[in-house]
């Protein structure tokens, strides 16, 4: 039962990332060591299916919450308290760094080829964050009406930012000014009903129909290329946060006083250390239930 709700609170934090600006919700589970997992679970579901939808669950209920909460509580976050947002979450990706190395070395010792990969995936990565960065609108609260296709296209989005670990949603949606009312769909969801269960209709099968051709590359490339596909992910999460820090640079280029640096500080201790210990609790656990001295969650 400790592991069900230790994947409701790395479900959340996915979720969370998906939304907010800056992040992608990939990288959040390639840094708490749960996105291969996660892939080979959803795309081999019907091979284990109790196993796989015992694994899922608890992933889907947090990710559900984390991106409900986080839908409506955004704007308001954003316009107080947004660099405090981001330092919590880039802590808790970096506090996850030696554990995702030592997934990507797999018992194996580091490669000088390893740093072409790395910086093929920070290239990559951080190409996309100078476009959101220096493209588009990029304010959060920019937005224009949504159409049924631009919904779906929207849903595809959201999804590649979970597939894909460095493509952040959310910036695409702020560039595209369609970040405020694609959440509007689901906060606001009952101004008009009608109206939005149409577009949330559009928005699950852009999801539907990004989805099963990406997970089904990905698991091919991850199961045939695993070290090289990892150090490129880790590539990617170097970028993002190299991103998450040029964007708040920008927004406290006026300063910050000094009580502000310090809630900074501690709060990227906090999401180091929360990092850390849900990591060493999940592995745990798990080893726990797999020599059956923790009864599996049915």
């Amino acid at each position: 039962m400790k592991l069900f709700f230790s994947k409701i609170l790395a479900g959340f934090v996915i979720g969370a990332g998906a939304i907010i600006p800056g992040l992608s919700g990939g990288i959040l589970a390639v840094s708490m060591g749960i996105y291969q997992s996660t892939i080979e679970a959803i795309t081999g579901f019907f091979k284990a299916p109790k196993k796989n939808f015992r694994f899922l669950l608890p992933l889907g209920i947090g990710g559900v919450i984390g991106l409900v909460i986080f839908m409506f509580l955004i704007d308001s976050l954003f316009a107080n308290y947004q660099t405090e947002v981001v330092c919590l979450f880039m802590g808790l990706v970096i506090g996850s760094i030696p554990s995702f190395i030592n997934e990507a070395n797999d018992g194996e010792s580091f490669r000088k080829s390893n740093w072409i990969y790395i910086a093929t995936g920070f290239a990559f990565a951080f190409t996309l964050v100078l476009l959101g960065f220096f493209t588009g609108n990029s304010q959060v609260g920019a937005s224009r009406e949504l159409t049924p296709l631009l919904s779906a296209l929207c849903g595809g989005i959201v999804m590649l930012g979970i597939v894909m670990p460095g493509v952040s949603t959310s910036f695409i949606l702020i560039n595209m000014n369609v970040y405020k009312s694609f959440m509007e769909v689901f906060t606001n969801f009952f101004s008009d009903p009608g109206k939005n269960i149409v577009l949330a209709l559009f928005a699950l099968l852009g999801i539907l129909f990004v989805s099963i051709p990406m997970l089904m590359l990905v698991r091919k490339v991850l199961q045939k290329f695993h070290r090289q596909s990892f150090y490129v992910l880790f590539g990617i999460l170097l970028a993002t946060l190299a991103g998450c820090v040029l964007q708040e640079g920008a927004a406290n280029a006026s300063g910050v006083s000094f009580l502000e640096f310090v809630i900074f500080i501690v709060l990227f201790a906090c999401g180091i250390a929360a990092s850390y210990f849900m990591d060493k609790a999940m592995k745990n656990l798990e080893l726990k239930e797999q020599d059956g001295s923790e009864p599996a969650v049915s």
